[in-house]
């Protein structure tokens, strides 16, 4: 075997001439160890996972735009910022990866509530939570920077928490024309439009109204201005409901407010009472008519001295009266008209008697007033309760003028034992009205 060196001095005796005329050399591929097949074969996995990592991701990527709408909300898809038209409810939408599509929801079918406190006063820590019935300050003025109020048409200051609800009209004209694609803008544009509208309304209103007598009113003047004002804007946003809450005078003259309002309640509490006794009494004395009758009494009473058409105003009274009327005032026209009757009839019943009996008074007056007399005495010893009695001629006669309750008494049961028991024929032939306006 030749030696290493004898190889190298054989190697370089050959000419430079010859060197190129050699063939090449082949490669032999001698087999990896044991250490490097493992490596070899771990690189191969790690490259199959990360390209299925790769293919997960891309197919993640794919389907990132991929959003379901809840039944609260209303969803639009922008296209590389182009708003296209359809508008996606309760479902689900595929869209291109971001940033190609991007989707806008919005809670439109919901409301949504918020509270507006930028026209009321600054609450310290320690008022925070309380009532205003148990907040109570000095006679310290507000802080324009902290404090807000609203000045009224009589000159005054009010403090007024608005509660606000709205909704999402038309989604499109929002994300269109106000540019946004969160809630939080149409918050601060109906924060604004309260702010600007309820100095507006509050200037044509009272205190008194703003606080008390027209607080409904100004409820419904502020949605009805801040909607308009949003159509206007094209802002797709709608406010359902407007609600004043705890409205009230700066704190420090608020007792005194109150107490002119006890005043005003007081004096209308006993206005009502009187009118109400006044329309009891009228409707006692006159019944439903009563407005008839004092509207025909004005009449009356403002027509100049001598006027002819009073008369037929007088006619016309007298025919309510006798027709209408009803009440105690009814009742006595009724009375007076059937005591009138009776006593027509007692009149001609005497001119009839006057004129039957006047020519047996010519003829024989002594004869006539005999008999009229005896007549008359047997019809008043024949009436019960009357007492006869016998005296002897020449003993004196005393009379007892007053009721005999005894007798009356003796002749009440004399009548019950004889008549049968009757609940009709205990009844008065005449009722008499009984109650408290009778007494």
């Amino acid at each position: 075997m030749p030696s290493p060196s004898d190889h190298h001095h054989h190697h370089h005796d050959h000419s430079h001439d010859d060197e190129h005329a050699h063939p090449p050399l082949e490669v032999i591929e001698e087999p990896f160890d044991a250490a490097n097949q493992s490596l070899s074969d771990a690189l191969r996995a790690s490259f199959r996972i990360l390209k299925g990592i790769m293919f997960v991701l891309v197919l993640l990527y794919a389907f990132s735009n991929v959003r379901k709408v809840d039944v609260h909300e209303q969803a639009l898809q922008l296209r590389m910022g182009r708003l296209l038209p359809r508008v996606y409810e309760a479902e689900v939408v595929w869209a291109l990866p971001f940033p190609l599509d991007e989707i806008v929801p919005l809670p439109t079918r919901r409301s949504n509530d918020m509270l507006i406190e930028s026209h009321t006063f600054q609450r310290r820590a320690d008022e925070v939570g309380k009532p205003l019935s148990f907040i109570a300050r000095g006679m310290e003025g507000l802080n324009p920077a902290l404090d807000g109020a609203l000045m009224t048409a009589d000159g005054g200051l009010v403090h007024v928490q608005w509660k606000v609800t709205y909704k999402f009209d038309d989604v499109r004209s929002y994300v269109s024309h106000i540019v946004s694609r969160e809630v939080e803008a149409a918050e601060t544009l109906i924060r604004r439009m309260i702010e600007t509208v309820g100095i507006h309304v509050a200037g044509g209103h009272t205190a008194e109204e703003m606080i008390r007598t027209r607080v409904e009113d100004v409820q419904n003047e502020m949605k009805a201005q801040v909607n308009e004002r949003l159509a206007v804007l094209h802002s797709g946003v709608i406010v359902t409901r407007v609600e004043m809450s705890e409205p009230t005078p700066p704190i420090p003259v608020r007792s005194a407010f109150d107490a002119t309002q006890q005043a005003e309640n007081s004096k209308q509490r006993r206005i009502n009472d009187a009118q109400q006794d006044r329309t009891k009494l009228l409707s006692g004395a006159a019944g439903a008519a009563y407005p008839k009758v004092i509207q025909i009494l004005d009449v009356i009473d403002k027509a100049p001295a001598g006027d002819p058409a009073v008369e037929g105003v007088r006619k016309g009274l007298d025919k309510i009266m006798e027709s209408e009327v009803e009440g105690q005032a009814g009742r006595l026209i009724k009375d007076a008209g059937a005591q009138m009757s009776v006593t027509l009839s007692q009149m001609q019943g005497d001119l009839e008697l006057y004129s039957a009996l006047l020519p047996e008074y010519k003829r024989n007056p002594a004869l006539l007033i005999a008999r009229l007399w005896e007549q008359t005495r047997q019809e008043i010893f024949s009436r019960s309760g009357v007492t006869k009695f016998y005296r002897p001629r020449g003993s004196p006669l005393r009379l007892r003028i007053q009721f005999d309750p005894d007798q009356a008494r003796q002749e009440e049961e004399q009548r019950l034992e004889k008549t049968e028991f009757d609940v009709k024929k205990l009844r008065p032939e005449k009722w008499v009205p009984v109650g408290p306006e009778y007494d």
